[in-house]
């Protein structure tokens, strides 16, 4: 027996940003007010409770805050091992996220990552990052 992996169910206010996934356009919300990037997509902003945000294109570009090697994942359906980890963008927002590596060790903390894409299946794009600069794997 094949497990299905979990998928997320998209809302009114994720929907546009798994539309975009599956156009590898990684995007987040971005307050009118205070013109800050925030990020899991919310009512409200988080940083000068705006109501009023839209969502803007990233560069895909950040660096590792915080990473580790799952062994045992929270389903048996995900393959395992993989490395989770936040990366901080560019833009001033955070992102939970895989870190597509063939290492068995953590990506260094500050190591510089760009975007990519893990293809789920026809409806399903999720982003990932990889490290752009062997010199920051030392």
């Amino acid at each position: 027996m094949q497990l299905e992996r979990p998928l997320p169910t998209p809302s009114e206010l994720t929907a546009p940003f798994w539309a975009a996934a599956r156009e590898h356009r990684l995007i987040r919300p971005v307050c009118d007010d205070c013109s800050r990037s925030f990020f899991t997509p919310q009512l409200i902003c988080p940083h000068c409770l705006g109501e009023k945000w839209s969502y803007q294109t990233s560069t895909g570009r950040g660096s590792v805050y915080s990473s580790t090697i799952v062994h045992r994942p929270p389903s048996p359906a995900l393959p395992a091992p993989y490395e989770l980890a936040i990366v901080d963008m560019d833009e001033g927002w955070q992102l939970l996220t895989n870190i597509v590596t063939t290492r068995n060790e953590p990506t260094p903390i500050g190591a510089r990552v760009e975007v990519t894409w893990t293809e789920i299946d026809e409806n399903w794009t999720f982003p990932a990052f990889h490290t752009t600069d062997t010199e920051d794997l030392r």
